[in-house]
């Protein structure tokens, strides 16, 4: 049987060990070892919209601005169409007056992320749901869609016909496209940056409205299924469910 000065000794010893087990714990804690819980949701776009910007004009020996013809081509729901469609009509020699219609398409993709304190990882994921081209008159539809879309931007204002954007960055192609945008959705959860959402772009790049491209050529895809994947801490996201 232990003494008093025994027992007092070993209750000593017992405190001392909770009190290091304590530290430990909080050690591991605060070098980063503690065991992180992460939960990963799919985000439904608030807003999926097409943008269209028109040049059409004549040029040449021209006594006014001839007739041309609107784009026959457009976006069902939920969908956005990316390209461009040309249209031109040679004049006849000596004097000849050009007829040129170029319209061109941008897509709006905007994910509300107010709900985010901070996040792990983002992806935007979409689908190719069908593409066409147009070259000397001839329209083609391939079986297996070919995206068409180039680039991936960050909105600089509401969405609009011209679709203006900055912070370019190459989009990848195929049917089911995912592209890491972890930087983008931290700036708007931040507020460095306001939540314009994304804009997709291409495939041809700018050009001068006093020498647009004088053919008959289109390139369009048309884009679904939009969801932005975020991988989160729900211990650092408190409005968020748990």
């Amino acid at each position: 049987m232990l003494t008093k000065g025994e027992c007092r000794k070993m209750n000593r010893l017992s405190i001392s060990w909770m009190n290091i087990a304590a530290f430990n714990l909080i050690l591991l804690f605060l070098s980063g070892c503690a065991p992180v819980t992460l939960k990963t949701v799919d985000l439904q776009p608030l807003i999926a919209t097409t943008g269209t910007t028109v040049n059409s004009g004549s040029f040449g020996f021209c006594s006014g601005e001839g007739k041309t013809p609107s784009t026959t081509f457009s976006a069902p729901a939920e969908t956005v169409m990316v390209g461009y469609d040309d249209f031109f009509r040679a004049g006849k020699p000596p004097f000849a007056c050009d007829d040129v219609r170029v319209s061109v398409f941008r897509g709006g993709v905007k994910f509300d992320v107010s709900q985010f304190d901070a996040i792990a990882s983002a992806e935007f994921w979409l689908d190719t749901t069908k593409s066409i081209s147009r070259s000397d008159g001839k329209l083609m539809e391939t079986s297996t869609p070919i995206s068409y879309a180039n680039r991936l931007c960050m909105g600089t204002e509401i969405f609009s016909s011209k679709m203006l954007c900055d912070y370019s960055m190459l989009l990848p192609v195929g049917e089911t496209i995912s592209v890491v945008v972890s930087d983008q959705v931290r700036d708007w959860i931040s507020m460095r940056r306001n939540n314009f959402g994304f804009v997709l772009t291409g495939p041809r790049s700018e050009f001068s409205a006093q020498t647009p491209p004088r053919d008959n050529d289109a390139k369009i895809s048309w884009y679904s299924n939009f969801r932005l994947r975020i991988t989160y801490e729900p211990a650092l996201n408190f409005r968020m469910a748990q």
